[in-house]
């Protein structure tokens, strides 16, 4: 029955997607993308690609780039990785010539047996390097894939809406999902997905394909989304399943240094920006121990007038960047499994002053960035009286942390710089 459902709805489709201009404007993605990776990437070359040619391509791959609007034609909708991390990722590839080459002979590769045995290859070459080149969802590159031939490679990046969309369609498949590997995943579900979506009736590039899926009729049936009513609109939300239980709060002492580290990196880069860095009292001396303020720098009392209850909260957040009486931005690094403490904490704060209008961060290893996002969605947290935790508080990883830090010139950067290594959990599918 679900079939003649979805099928039924591809006239109302191809009445608002006009297939031959949109692959026109494809066509011109996909030339500028080969264009930047012969030119850019692979060129035997050597220097740091220019941000401005980085930034032109993340635009095609990335809704969120820097630059788009919502009516900009890109790969995926919801952010895959922050601005800079895309950088990082381009000059990576340029650097590592090998890898480079690597990924090029994916992209040029059709014999779908080959391919998968190519991304297999690349998953195990690049398996140490935090670039987030070969995630578990594939994102990254099935978007490099989509950008190189729109035509073939489709704009379902997430593996996990490939699975949910074959699902729906009730498509059998040759291999068991679960044990599969990453190649046979990638290559294999654009091919099914691509041939079952054909089999509705609806023709086209991969492409097209891709946006009938998440046209918003068409999404609602295979990935409906739980919302909450506030007074002043609806705010998507995640219900998690199979909630995990925590049977201990006890965290390993490396992750436990880690975090300290995270902390005085945080502290230190709000330092150079020009701001005064609260720490709360019980982790002063350790983070001490890694960071050297100069005088003046690390506040002894907060400048600020809130009542008891709020200030015992606010006292407690890992790392405050300040101007004058003000609180510019709000750090929490979440070194447990669960990561509730600080999303609490936040949550908190904003329930006891609705008003108050500062940016809040959760700091978390990259292993962990799923289950941040997802915890930001949870619908108490779309409750809020001062609006959703989810349009608030971002989420930066380790590592976008650790790149920030070494950014030259920080004295000289306004704390917006962090807009390109955040992620929002509003724009995050």
């Amino acid at each position: 029955m679900k079939k003649p459902l979805i099928a039924a709805l591809i006239p109302k489709f191809l009445e608002v997607y006009d297939s031959a201009a949109k692959d026109a404007i494809w066509q011109q993605h996909s030339a500028a993308f080969r264009r930047f990776w012969s030119e850019q990437v692979i060129s035997e070359e050597n220097g740091i690609i220019p941000d401005e040619a980085c930034d032109a391509i993340i635009r095609i791959l990335d809704r969120q780039g820097k630059g788009n609007t919502k009516e900009s034609e890109a790969v995926a909708g919801g952010m895959m990785m922050p601005q800079n991390a895309w950088r990082k990722l381009f000059n990576s590839l340029h650097t590592d010539r090998k890898l480079a080459r690597l990924v090029d002979s994916i992209f040029r590769e059709n014999d779908a047996a080959r391919k998968a045995a190519l991304i297999d290859e690349l998953y195990a070459a690049n398996k140490e390097r935090k670039n987030r080149l070969t995630g578990e969802s594939g994102n990254v590159l099935d978007s490099m894939l989509a950008a190189y031939d729109p035509v073939e490679n489709l704009a379902v990046v997430s593996l996990n809406d490939r699975k949910a969309q074959m699902n729906f369609l009730e498509l059998r498949l040759a291999f068991g999902w679960d044990n599969a590997s990453s190649g046979i995943r990638i290559v294999q579900s654009n091919e099914l997905l691509r041939e079952g979506t054909r089999a509705l009736g609806i023709d086209g590039t991969a492409r097209t394909l891709s946006c009938f899926w998440y046209f918003g009729p068409v999404k609602e049936l295979w990935k409906p989304e739980d919302t909450v009513k506030r007074t002043d609109k609806e705010v998507t939300v995640t219900v998690p399943q199979n909630v995990e239980i925590e049977k201990s709060e006890k965290t390993d002492a490396n992750e436990i240094r880690e975090s300290l580290q995270i902390q005085a990196a945080l502290a230190e880069i709000g330092s150079q920006m020009g701001f005064q860095i609260w720490l709360p009292r019980a982790d002063r001396a350790r983070v001490l121990t890694k960071w050297k303020p100069d005088a003046g720098v690390l506040l002894d009392e907060l400048p600020l007038g809130f009542n008891q209850a709020t200030m015992k909260t606010i006292e407690q957040i890992d790392v405050l960047w300040l101007k004058r009486r003000s609180i510019v931005r709000a750090f929490e690094v979440e070194h447990t499994t669960s990561v509730y403490s600080g999303l609490l904490r936040m949550a908190d704060l904003l329930a006891m002053q609705p008003n108050l209008r500062i940016k809040l961060h959760i700091v978390a290893p990259a292993l962990r960035r799923e289950k941040v996002i997802q915890e930001i969605r949870r619908p108490v947290f779309a409750l809020l009286e001062g609006g959703a935790l989810s349009e608030i508080c971002t989420y930066l990883s380790y590592d976008m942390v650790a790149e920030l830090r070494g950014q030259q010139h920080l004295m000289h950067l306004s704390d917006k710089v962090l807009e390109e290594f955040e992620e929002r959990a509003e724009d995050t599918d």
